[in-house]
């Protein structure tokens, strides 16, 4: 079994991502295609989660910003991939199993009012496209936002009546999956034909990585991706040094761009290279939690720690928020042997996305 070197594993999975490629990515619906699916959050303390993900791919402003508005012909679609996410249309009919699981199994979701589910019906009929205000709204904030109406329409959405290809704002539009989804894609897949096509989509995405990686990827059942490797002609098994389990790389991405190893980059920790724990300590060495989820004592960095990616190495992170034009550091850690001027560099990138002036604390912009 061939071996791969740790070094040259990273090179392949920042490269596979679209990261430091000295060829710049050609717009959203390539970084997107790409990468297979760009998780959504709701934390918007620096730019949101996937604006952060399309910049640090070299992605310009106003394209980043656009990237969930209405288009004539959508090319995406919303729906739970890894996590909430954002993935490409042509993926529509490879989630047909999720679907499926959705309706025979139910959901960990509140009841659904079947009342409100006609009630959401009826709207879409007669308007097209509803958001959740268009609804009634609802009451609450964030994740906790609740009425029948809201949970009706998720209902929908992930047992595949309804779909959403674009927001308004932040809010989801909802639309009829039979008059959006083309006619070609709309067809029902037998969940080994879904499960071969999202381990090819999540491997090509990563360039090497084990079978629990790919798993994670789209959140798939971990004996499928196993039995699916067997099957994926465009995938050899390897051998990593330093990782305790088989890998399996894209034959795809052992043919990836130059990479620019001065390139300095901040991530936001929703991003598809880091998001799975275990491959981010094979590949980086680093154990990084969100923190935004931790009371503010119990925090190290601080609440929307960002990971910075130097050529093909992490060297640390740091946790910004931007307000009124001023992007402050709550902390930040940089990894033993790394440059923290690197870090301020990145951070003052950070800053740039989100039009903001940086203050740095006192030692690091010593470093800087």
């Amino acid at each position: 079994m061939p071996e791969l070197s740790s070094d040259r594993a990273r090179e392949i999975a920042v490269a596979a991502q679209g990261l430091h490629l000295r060829t710049p990515s050609d717009g959203t619906a390539a970084v997107l295609r790409a990468l297979g699916t760009i998780q959504l959050d709701t934390i918007h303390v620096v730019r949101r989660s996937h604006e952060l993900v399309l910049r640090a791919r070299g992605i310009a402003d106003q394209q980043a910003r656009a990237f969930l508005d209405d288009v004539p012909e959508p090319r995406q679609f919303e729906y739970w991939g890894h996590a909430a996410s954002v993935m490409p249309l042509d993926l529509w009919p490879y989630l047909a199993f999720r679907r499926r699981r959705f309706l025979a199994q139910g959901w960990s979701g509140p009841d659904v009012d079947p009342a409100a589910c006609d009630v959401v019906r009826a709207a879409v009929a007669d308007g097209g496209a509803v958001t959740i205000t268009d609804l009634g709204g609802a009451q609450g904030r964030g994740w906790e936002r609740s009425a029948p109406a809201k949970w009706a329409a998720e209902w929908l959405l992930a047992t595949g009546e309804l779909v959403c290809v674009s927001r308004r704002g932040f809010s989801r539009v909802y639309r009829s999956a039979a008059e959006v989804v083309p006619d070609t894609l709309r067809h029902d897949l037998p969940d080994i034909d879904c499960y071969d096509h999202l381990i090819a989509a999540g491997l090509s995405a990563m360039g090497v990585a084990t079978a629990d990686d790919i798993a994670d990827y789209f959140r798939l059942p971990k004996p499928a991706v196993r039995a699916g490797l067997t099957r994926l002609p465009d995938a050899s098994r390897v051998t990593v040094r330093g990782w305790a389990e088989p890998a399996w790389v894209s034959e795809r991405a052992l043919e990836h761009g130059e990479l620019d190893e001065d390139a300095c980059t901040p991530l936001s920790p929703f991003d598809s290279l880091i998001w799975h724990r275990p491959r981010a300590r094979r590949l980086f060495g680093i154990d990084y939690v969100l923190e935004a989820y931790k009371p503010a004592a119990k925090r190290e960095c601080g609440y929307f720690g960002m990971p910075v990616l130097s050529g093909t190495e992490i060297i640390g992170r740091f946790a910004m928020r931007a307000t009124r034009g001023v992007a402050a550091l709550e902390g930040h850690e940089v990894i033993e042997g790394h440059d923290p001027g690197l870090l301020a560099r990145a951070a003052r990138t950070a800053a740039g996305w989100a039009g903001a002036s940086l203050v740095l604390p006192a030692v690091a912009a010593g470093a800087s």
